[in-house]
């Protein structure tokens, strides 16, 4: 019998529902490109937590998956209305079988401006796509580190001073400890006094803990204490052979004891340990002090490309940190007291992409 020569079905892209669930999960899972960022359950999660609405949109052929685009509408008074895949992480976008069915997926989101009322799509992408008619931005990288079959091969690879820094807060009286929902109290309270001091509004404790209810085999959070005070902490999601640390950091005032050292080793070897091939220490700004830091561990960047889709007579955002417009912001919201910036950075936090 000849093999078949009719031509693939079109893929059509289309909104997702609820029923498309199951099979949007299958395809993120099977797809070489995807992320944990990916999976359906960070649209609800972020929609029940934050009241921001889930637009997602699937492409098919016939019955088949064969693209899935993530997208959370996010509207506010300073920053407009826009929708973007995927918020509040570093990375996120389309993940399609072909560029046919990329294009496919991105005419469907331009389509969504008018609808949602919204001045840009915005698509943070990690691997390549067509580009073709995308505006685009490439001031981030993505560090991720390859990890060996043993935690010992990777002390090794370090050199002598990183394992000098690891080994001293154990010394010092510092104690790492890994689990889920229980450590959620002492992991956000260390992360909201850093996020804090950086001047910017942290997530809810909520959106950790439903994360951790809604993907209980994927997420995981580590705590590490001084005198049985947290003083580091993160927050783990990990999918195929990728874990991913979205939010992490340890208190400054500790900073001497190396308590992010200790914090970071445990992570990795507990990744080790639990057969996950590449660790991504997730974005960062080439030589900033997180890029060094992640570099130091052996990391690697790669493309962290931001695609945009305007509407009419829209131009691309503005909202680096550095911008002059938000220094007055940054300075006053580390001028607030750390109980004060815990409470009110959920509400705010909510529609900062």
């Amino acid at each position: 019998m000849e093999p078949s020569t009719a031509p693939l079905v079109s893929p059509v892209a289309r909104p997702a529902h609820f029923d498309d669930r199951a099979r949007w999960n299958g395809f993120v899972e099977r797809h070489p490109h995807a992320s944990v960022y990916h999976r359906w359950e960070w649209g609800e999660l972020f929609r029940d937590v934050y009241g921001t609405r889930w637009r997602p949109l699937v492409a098919m052929r016939g019955a088949r998956v064969c693209g899935v685009l993530p997208l959370v509408r996010l509207s506010s008074v300073p920053f407009g209305t826009q929708l973007v895949s995927l918020p509040y992480f570093g990375h996120g976008g389309a993940i399609a079988d072909d560029d046919e069915t990329y294009r496919a997926l991105f005419a469907a989101a331009r389509e969504l401006l008018p609808v949602e009322g919204a001045a840009r799509v915005e698509l943070r992408h990690a691997h390549e796509v067509p580009s073709d008619g995308l505006v685009a931005r490439g001031d981030k990288v993505l560090m991720q580190l390859s990890l060996p079959d043993d935690p010992e091969a990777l002390l090794k690879a370090l050199g002598p001073k990183n394992r000098a820094d690891i080994r001293r807060p154990e010394k010092e009286g510092l104690t790492a400890h890994l689990g889920g929902e229980e450590l959620i109290p002492e992991y956000h309270s260390v992360y909201s006094s850093v996020m804090r001091d950086l001047g910017s509004p942290g997530h809810s404790a909520r959106l950790f803990r439903e994360a951790l209810r809604r993907m209980p085999d994927r997420c995981w959070v580590a705590v590490v204490r001084y005198q049985g005070r947290p003083v580091g902490g993160g927050f783990l999601a990990g999918m195929g052979d990728t874990l991913e640390i979205p939010c992490a950091g340890s208190l400054h005032e500790f900073t001497r004891l190396r308590g992010n050292m200790l914090l970071y080793w445990t992570i990795l070897s507990e990744a080790i340990r639990r057969g996950y091939k590449t660790f991504s220490f997730g974005r960062s700004s080439l030589d900033s002090g997180t890029y060094s830091f992640k570099k130091n561990w052996g990391a690697v960047p790669s493309a962290l490309t931001y695609h945009y889709l305007l509407a009419q007579g829209q131009s691309l955002p503005e909202l680096k940190p550095d911008n002059p417009k938000f220094a007055r912001v940054i300075a006053a919201w580390q001028r607030l007291p750390v109980p004060v910036a815990t409470v009110v950075g959920p509400r705010v936090v909510r529609w900062i992409p």
